[in-house]
């Protein structure tokens, strides 16, 4: 896998995809309306996974006794703002197969999908990213059970940023990690045992080898907070390792990997290619730029690793989104809202996630396996 030196640019990521909040929504909504007159081709020309099914409609009605229901027929949804139009094309599909279901929608931001759910006004909340603890905290202590996170695809390379990932010094012999790699350097305890030396990554170098690796965060939770939680989740949610040093912001953490050759800096979604409207230039960019390197990851041993670009494989890391949802243990969802779901992760759906006008802007659709680990929240 060839490394290539990157130039990033710092961003925050703050609860949406991106801080960049309304340049990113004029793209979506680009976007979308292209969506809406490009035919979808075979699943199989779109990157579908062959076990994501066709959806199958059947009658459906919308029960008139939630507090969820605005009107006849009309159910409320409250979320995230950048996934609205993506959205308005998934209602417009939804409604062609069930045209007595209408929905009014109020998509402000991602912290919208958990608060709708418990004043129990809206009845599933498009999510931009996984649930903070926060979020899904105020949940449990409204009903006494989690809440259910309904993933329908990933956020692999927003606004054309790399997706969350390991940078090092330029001069590092790292080619590529594999996801548990990172994990066993990151966190502590995980039961395989830590990762605390280059040597442990088959660096033989004899000025490498015997040293510890100096593992770099961010602690800023204005911009950083989703990445500390998503990260964490991303791992196995085993402690954050007490050999990382914390630093501000991202851009302190770019800053040190640059200067500090055997240094790993672990960072949020960062952009490599442009400048754009509303993201903070990484100041130092001129002095740094040709001294980090963003490394491949890669699932496992087995697989090929990614290098977070838009035309590359899926980054282990790239975070999740989809829907929230009420879902009481031991108690079925109400018909229509199941079927909501299951049309989410249909192929219909998929194709239009991993269109090449969707998958510019950032969204892959779930891969092999995804869609029965979510339909099984279901039951």
């Amino acid at each position: 896998m060839k490394n290539t030196i990157m130039t990033p640019f710092t961003s925050h990521h703050s609860g949406a995809f991106s801080s960049n909040l309304f340049t990113r929504i004029a793209a979506a909504a680009a976007i979308a309306a292209s969506c809406l007159f490009t035919p979808l081709t075979h699943a199989a020309d779109m990157g579908i996974a062959p076990d994501i099914k066709a959806y199958v409609p059947k009658p459906l009605t919308v029960p008139t006794d939630r507090p969820y229901v605005v009107a006849k027929d009309t159910v409320f949804i409250a979320g995230n703002d950048v996934l609205d139009p993506l959205w308005k094309i998934i209602h417009e599909r939804f409604q062609a197969h069930h045209p007595n279901i209408k929905f009014k929608m109020l998509m402000w931001g991602s912290t919208l999908a958990v608060e709708g759910l418990v004043s129990e006004k809206s009845a599933l909340g498009p999510i931009g990213r996984f649930n903070r603890r926060v979020e899904a905290d105020a949940f449990t202590e409204r009903f006494g059970y989690p809440v259910t996170y309904f993933q329908i695809g990933y956020d692999h390379n927003p606004n054309n940023k790399l997706s969350t990932g390991i940078w090092v010094h330029s001069s590092n012999p790292i080619k590529s990690l594999t996801k548990d790699q990172v994990a066993r350097i990151f966190s502590s305890g995980n039961g395989k045992g830590d990762i605390t030396h280059w040597s442990q990554l088959g660096v033989t170098q004899s000025d490498w080898a015997n040293l510890p690796i100096h593992a770099y965060a961010a602690r800023d939770t204005s911009g950083i907070l989703a990445l500390i939680d998503e990260f964490r989740h991303m791992i196995g949610g085993t402690p954050y390792s007490p050999r990382i040093e914390w630093l501000p912001k991202g851009a302190a953490v770019i800053d040190t990997v640059a200067q500090d050759a055997f240094g790993m800096g672990l960072m949020d979604f960062w952009n490599n290619a442009m400048e754009m409207r509303g993201v903070t230039k990484w100041p130092r960019m001129d002095e740094f730029h040709d001294k980090v390197k963003f490394v491949p990851i890669s699932i496992d041993e087995n697989s090929e690793p990614s290098d977070g670009t838009l035309t590359g494989s899926l980054h282990p890391f790239s975070s999740g989104f989809g829907i929230d949802i009420n879902k009481a243990p031991g108690k079925p969802l109400d018909p229509w809202l199941k079927a909501y779901c299951e049309f989410l992760v249909s192929t219909e759906v998929q194709e239009i996630i991993s269109s090449p006008e969707m998958r510019k802007f950032g969204f892959r659709p779930l891969q092999a396996g995804d869609v029965a680990k979510e339909l099984k929240k279901l039951e």
